[in-house]
């Protein structure tokens, strides 16, 4: 790419991302209007291969890293002779043009949604009771325990669904579209991570690749976490990117569907924050005094990332202990959440408890 070329993306890049900063009702404006484009062009045109791009550009990216440390030593030592200093000028123009065409389309798939307009944001900062919390935690708990007595089991105990989760997913996110219309749409088919063991190890289930607009999610887990992650990941391109709103839309898509079993897994997939949430902040003693509803064994069965013999498989097999790709990933993601102005970083997750207050200030 010529100089000039790239010295006039950057512009564009920098432009690009100071408007998102300054002005929230062009990220609005953009995810709404703008980013379908994308999708509907390119991420159409990804979802015809079978498998998932994003995952193996992420392994290309990293090779060509390596290479072009490799390549930085080699012209150290090399520096001197003629023929090889007029090719490294080759390939550092060639990693030029690469690196601005990957900080363009990161604007334009990823940075610019983290300066949406927030869900809720005319009430960000009511505080609510510890008695409301309360009233959602217990609502929660018990429509988990309904729930778990209305779905299919086999022989195990293990929840079992015949349907199509993905179409039913995609289907769950326009019903509650009319609420939120950025949810409308054309959506890809969701792919299956290839590494799901790896990302099994970093807890991991699902995964929005913005460099080639996909939603993919982690085939190794456990078929309760299914339908919200696949409506965590289609939010995520939809223009969703905070982790909070894709768990709340998830939740909200799923508790609506009309379908007993993505009404069970909406619930389920907000329990274990809504109850860390609650017992963090209330006097176990006291509060337990009240009888308050408990899970019953079967929610505790389905509460869970991946079966006990999916775990030791994933762990007899595994290249690197779960700790440290755990540590890893962890440390990547609050890097990333933090880079883009999240300032809790991974902790945003749990920040679903506050969107659930709002949803149900009033109703219950």
């Amino acid at each position: 790419m010529k100089k000039k070329n790239v010295i006039i993306l950057w512009i564009l890049i920098a432009f690009l991302n100071i408007i998102a900063w300054l002005f929230p009702m062009f990220c609005d404006f953009y995810t709404r209007y703008i980013m379908p484009v994308w999708v509907n062009i390119y991420g159409r045109l990804m979802g015809v291969v079978p498998f998932s791009v994003g995952e193996w550009m992420i392994i290309l990216a990293v090779l060509y890293v390596l290479s072009s440390l490799v390549m930085a030593i080699v012209w150290i030592l090399l520096r001197k002779h003629p023929k090889y200093n007029t090719f490294a000028k080759k390939y550092s123009n060639i990693f030029v043009s690469v690196f601005t065409i990957v900080c363009l389309i990161m604007t334009l798939n990823c940075t610019i949604l983290y300066h949406c307009t927030p869900l809720y944001n005319d009430n960000s900062n009511k505080e609510y009771s510890i008695e409301e919390l309360e009233k959602v935690r217990n609502h929660i708990v018990l429509q988990c325990n309904y729930y778990s007595e209305r779905v299919e089991r086999d022989e195990q105990g293990y929840v079992v669904y015949d349907g199509n989760i993905m179409q039913e997913a995609k289907q769950a996110l326009h019903n509650i579209s009319y609420d939120y219309p950025k949810l409308n749409g054309y959506y890809p088919n969701i792919k299956p991570l290839a590494f799901s063991s790896l990302f099994s190890q970093a807890y991991t289930g699902g995964y929005y690749f913005p460099f080639s607009l996909e939603a993919n999610y982690n085939n190794k887990m456990y078929i309760c976490n299914l339908p919200d992650t696949y409506c965590h990941e289609f939010a995520h391109l939809h223009g969703y990117i905070y982790e909070d709103e894709a768990n709340f839309l998830s939740f909200r898509a799923c508790i609506e569907s009309k379908n007993d079993f993505f009404i069970y897994c909406g619930y389920l997939s907000v329990l274990n924050y809504v109850e860390n949430e609650y017992w963090s902040r209330v006097d176990f003693k006291e509060a337990f005094s009240r009888k308050l509803p408990i899970v019953n064994e079967k929610v505790i069965k389905d509460n869970i990332f991946l079966k006990e013999e999916t775990w030791n498989s994933i762990e007899e097999n595994a290249l690197f202990s779960t700790q440290t790709v755990h540590d890893i990933s962890d440390g990547f993601m609050n890097g990333s959440l933090k880079m883009n102005g999240v300032k809790d970083g991974a902790e945003s997750y749990r920040r679903v408890v506050a969107l659930l207050l709002h949803y149900y200030d009033g109703k219950l």
